[in-house]
């Protein structure tokens, strides 16, 4: 009696299909197994990016007798951190509520004065301090590298609390002497619901704790520079940080 035989193309399938139902079966058991529930933090450095110079400089004069010179970004490498609490409601995914605070960064522009009262071409400067930090809610994808790597990525909005403040340089002519004069401006804090997204690493040292490195970026906060209270120019900014994330 001749008996059939599985032709391999056949054989390969089903051994391949095995082994995958198996690694799904063993992913759902492990997450049932584990409390969905996590909490992390981590500390890095902060940055802005954006077009601050073209900014001030297409603003034009605050009024007759100023012409611009020179604006920059001055901050760059702050100290900063966050916090964060997550829910994963599927073994790739989480919802990720959390706190940033992208420290302080600064900001520089230089006009030209002049007027009758002091010399031409005097120099009108200006210092600022860009201070961000505000919640994030993010939907948080996770996918396996390896049985302890893994990396991910995030979409969802920060609400920001901006707050600037400034130092002011203004040359001024004080009973008869060229002097210049110091000042300071405070903003009021601009709230504001900004888009925010980033990708990351972690590597799992037990079921528990997990080693992190992220960077997140939240994109043009602020109002575009003009010579109004609230426009001190819109700007990007990102955190790069390393730290833990302990699941309950």
């Amino acid at each position: 009696m001749k008996t059939s035989r599985i032709p391999m193309s056949t054989a390969r399938l089903a051994v391949r299909s095995a082994a995958l139902v198996a690694a799904l079966t063993a992913t759902t058991m492990a997450f049932a197994q584990q409390s969905p529930f996590y909490v992390g933090g981590a500390l890095g450095v902060s940055m802005i990016d954006g077009d601050y110079a073209s900014q001030v400089q297409a603003a034009g004069a605050p009024q007759p007798g100023y012409t611009f010179h020179s604006a920059r970004r001055d901050g760059d490498n702050e100290f900063a951190g966050r916090i964060y609490g997550g829910y994963r409601f599927h073994p790739n995914f989480a919802a990720e509520l959390g706190y940033s605070n992208f420290g302080s960064q600064g900001v520089s522009y230089r006009l030209n004065k002049s007027t009758e009262l002091v010399p031409s071409n005097s120099p009108y400067v200006v210092h600022g301090s860009q201070k961000l930090d505000g919640l994030t809610l993010d939907l948080v994808g996770t996918m396996p590298v390896s049985k302890a790597f893994s990396v991910n990525g995030r979409v969802g909005l920060m609400a920001s609390n901006l707050r600037y403040s400034e130092s002011i340089a203004n040359p001024v002519l004080n009973n008869g002497n060229y002097v210049v004069e110091n000042t300071s401006f405070s903003a009021a804090s601009e709230r504001q619901t900004r888009f925010h997204w980033g990708v990351g690493t972690s590597y799992q040292l037990n079921p528990k704790l997990a080693l992190t490195l992220d960077y997140q970026r939240v994109q043009g906060v602020g109002n575009t520079f003009d010579w109004t209270n609230s426009g001190n120019g819109k700007l990007n900014f990102s955190l790069l940080s390393a730290g833990a994330r302990l699941s309950f």
